[in-house]
């Protein structure tokens, strides 16, 4: 079950690196408003955060299985 979770906190972690690369790019898009820009770095720092959480998570998990 560990192994199931330690795919589920990976695949978290995949879509949040996605999410945050998005807003990073956003955020450097001139095109855009500044207070847009701004919240876009705003949220990439957070997405980076939670991707940062699920790539522990699946790590502890994966060690959880694997010493079972």
């Amino acid at each position: 079950m560990d192994a199931v979770k330690a795919g589920v906190e990976k695949a978290k972690e995949t879509v949040q690196g996605k999410k945050a690369e998005d807003k990073a790019q956003k955020a450097c898009d001139p095109t855009q408003k500044p207070s847009d820009r701004v919240d876009a770095a705003f949220e990439s720092g957070k997405a980076k955060m939670k991707e940062q959480e699920h790539a522990a998570k699946a790590e502890h998990k994966k060690d959880k299985h694997t010493h079972h």
